[in-house]
């Protein structure tokens, strides 16, 4: 399982932003955590386990980034869009 800088989340229904990935110890093991920010500015330090499985292997389709945004992590993909067209008889 991925995650970067400035990649949405779902948390509790809600979309957050990662602000930081980083790794401390807790009872001298090392432990990943992921620092979100909510669309209110507030700031939460969120422990993960990175695991991929069936659920989590899917690429789903993210924000759209302002043109010329060199900053932001992101990947070029297409998207697929089925249209009805009514044909003239």
């Amino acid at each position: 399982m991925a995650v970067a800088v400035g990649w949405e989340l779902m948390r509790d229904d809600k979309v957050v932003v990662v602000k930081e990935v980083k790794v401390v110890e807790v009872e001298a093991e090392p432990r990943e955590i992921v620092v979100v920010v909510h669309a209110d500015g507030t700031q939460e330090e969120i422990e993960i386990v990175r695991e991929d499985d069936e659920n989590n292997a899917v690429e789903l389709e993210g924000s759209i980034l302002p043109e010329g945004d060199e900053k932001t992590p992101g990947i070029e993909t297409e998207v697929e869009v089925e249209e009805e067209v009514e044909v003239a008889e």
